[in-house]
């Protein structure tokens, strides 16, 4: 561990909510631990995969900072986990990184974004009138393997696999899952052309994709 993480960390020192916040989250690899566990509880292992460039010392440091203000817990599992205060920041961190888009003048390289985290962030976007009367639960075989679940007009998002038996399977690139979910292509394109494969699926995974690129289109039309 360096001297930096083992000195206390510095804090604003302003009676102000935001500084406060701040003084938690304003550490380098902290808001990334956290948007780790949007997508699912992880072990300390796959947080040093996902996170390799911080090192254990100081993702090691930042977990506990997180554990000591009450933002997460670990399971008796030895997973790290997002508690009911944790996940108040879910809709700001989420909100953080589409404000950030913005900052990416180059646009996205489809080779490098994680198939995982933009479907995070669609999340927020879709309205529950467009998933009305979805109910699906779909493995994503993208570069990295998460599932999306839509009941009740709501849409989540974890990492790794699901052992429902009945769920559907998209497997397709990372640059084919933009795609479908920017609207540049659908589902029955991809698939016509290799590029995407579906198994287990009873139309509600077209229709979901549909949804996705829909909103994203309306949001691109809003905002040019």
């Amino acid at each position: 561990m360096t001297t930096k993480d083992k000195a206390a960390p510095r804090s604003y020192g302003q009676a102000c909510p935001l500084a406060t916040a701040m003084d938690l989250l304003g550490e380098r690899w902290t808001l990334l631990v956290v948007r780790e566990l949007l997508l699912g509880p992880k072990k300390f292992g796959e947080l040093g995969v996902r996170l390799a460039a911080a090192g254990p010392n100081r993702l090691s440091s930042r977990l506990d900072r997180l554990r000591e203000a009450g933002a997460i817990e670990k399971t008796a599992a030895g997973a790290y986990t997002l508690t009911d205060f944790g996940e108040g920041l879910r809709q700001p961190v989420i909100g953080l990184a589409m404000w950030g888009l913005g900052l990416m003048q180059g646009g996205v390289d489809a080779l490098e974004p994680r198939p995982d985290v933009i479907a995070l962030v669609l999340t927020t976007l879709v309205s529950a009138d467009a998933l009305d009367g979805l109910d699906v639960t779909c493995q994503v075989q993208s570069g990295d393997d998460f599932v999306i679940d839509v009941q009740d007009g709501r849409m989540t998002v974890v990492s790794g696999r699901t052992d429902d038996p009945d769920c559907a399977h998209l497997m397709c690139s990372t640059a084919t899952f933009i795609q479908l979910v920017s609207d540049s292509t659908t589902l029955d394109s991809a698939i016509a052309h290799g590029d995407a494969q579906i198994a287990d699926e009873t139309g509600d995974v077209h229709t979901l994709m549909t949804v996705l690129g829909t909103t994203v289109a309306a949001i691109r039309a809003i905002s040019t």
